[in-house]
This record gives C-alpha cells, sequence and structure tokens, in this order.
C-alpha cells in the first residue's frame, strides 16, 4: 500500500521540480524534494524488514531450545 503513495509522492515532486524555471533549481527540488526522501523512506523499509526477520529468527530459536 505505501507504494503507491510513494508514487504518487514522486510523480507530484518531479512534476513540480519540472516546473521550476532554472535547471539548477530544478535539480536542487529535485534532489532535496524527491531523491532524499525517497532514500530515507525506503532505508526506513529495509531497517524495518531486517528487524522484523531477525526477531522472527530469535523467535523460532527460543522456541526449538525450549
Amino acid at each position: 500500500m505505501w507504494h503507491i503513495i510513494a508514487i504518487g509522492y514522486l510523480f507530484v515532486t518531479v512534476l513540480f521540480a519540472a516546473a521550476q524555471p532554472s535547471i539548477a533549481r530544478a535539480l536542487i527540488y529535485l534532489l532535496f524534494w524527491s531523491v532524499l526522501p525517497s532514500l530515507f523512506a525506503f532505508w526506513v523499509v529495509k531497517t524495518r524488514r531486517r528487524n522484523k526477520l531477525m526477531k522472527m529468527q530469535e523467535d523460532k530459536a527460543e522456541e526449538r531450545v525450549d
């Protein structure tokens, strides 16, 4: 579900950057409003998924010991 929100956000920010009057300003807007927030969001999702898998593995290991 979050994929739809991310695609919509990227679409809006890329169009906003494309509407800027100069190339330099468009690249700055693209970097700070599209690329960096997207990288942060993907990092958060990846970290949460990794932590969830590690927690599941720890729980399985505890069940085997018991």
